[in-house]
């Protein structure tokens, strides 16, 4: 926490008392441990690799997956004083959004996944709960994961919750598509953080685009 607060999202934290019911995730620990040495690119980039490796072997245990103080979602079956974990469930929409238990066929088309691409933030549940939870119920694991750095403006992460966000769609509508294209891959190497500012696009536009590609089109 920083001054009290969540430092993505400025917010307070608020301690809770639940009975909830718990995945014994932690008799997994060892075969995910397995798998990740074995698969050296299941989990990239390597940085994120070496993060997920120490978390399952040093933090990694079961998990709570239901909620009672919450009176907004789904309910567990046989018991409506708890609602499902919204991390538990929306990990499992992979599945029945692609026909798991409604078309075998569908299912089998798509899954395992070739790769599952996702923020550097949300790597605990992608890459140790969402695979215990397949291993337990004895699905293949996605082929790879990797996980991708934020967008930030002006140094802060892009996020709703601070309402900063800015939409691409209208940054291509007035300077073209290949533009915002150059600019994300000239400042962002894939996997890193990358900043986004519109004076700095200005300045990458003018400079590269206009001046440089431009000039030596132009010629």
């Amino acid at each position: 926490l920083e001054d009290c607060l969540f430092p993505v999202h400025k917010k307070e934290p608020q301690r809770i008392t639940d009975e909830n019911y718990f995945f014994a995730a932690s008799k997994y620990r060892e075969r995910l441990l397995d798998h990740i040495e074995k698969n050296p690119d299941f989990v990239q980039p390597v940085s994120r690799r070496n993060e997920i490796i120490n978390y399952i072997r040093d933090h990694f245990e079961d998990v709570s997956i239901s909620r009672q103080s919450m009176k907004w979602g789904i309910s567990v079956p046989g018991d409506p004083d708890q609602v499902i974990y919204v991390w538990f469930d929306a990990l499992i929409n992979y599945l029945t959004g692609i026909g798991y238990g409604w078309d075998d066929a569908l299912f089998a088309k798509y899954w395992p996944a070739d790769l599952h691409l996702m923020s550097k933030d949300i790597i605990k549940f992608h890459c140790a709960l969402w695979h215990a939870m397949l291993m337990s119920a004895g699905i293949p694991l996605p082929e790879r994961v990797f996980a991708h750095g934020y967008f930030t403006i002006d140094g802060q992460k892009m996020s709703k919750s601070l309402g900063n966000a800015i939409d691409p769609v209208e940054i291509a509508k007035l300077h073209g598509v290949d533009a915002l294209r150059y600019f994300l891959v000239r400042e962002i190497p894939f996997g890193n953080d990358g900043d986004f500012s519109s004076e700095r696009f200005g300045q990458r536009y003018e400079s590269d685009l206009a001046k440089g590609v431009g000039n030596f089109v132009s010629r």
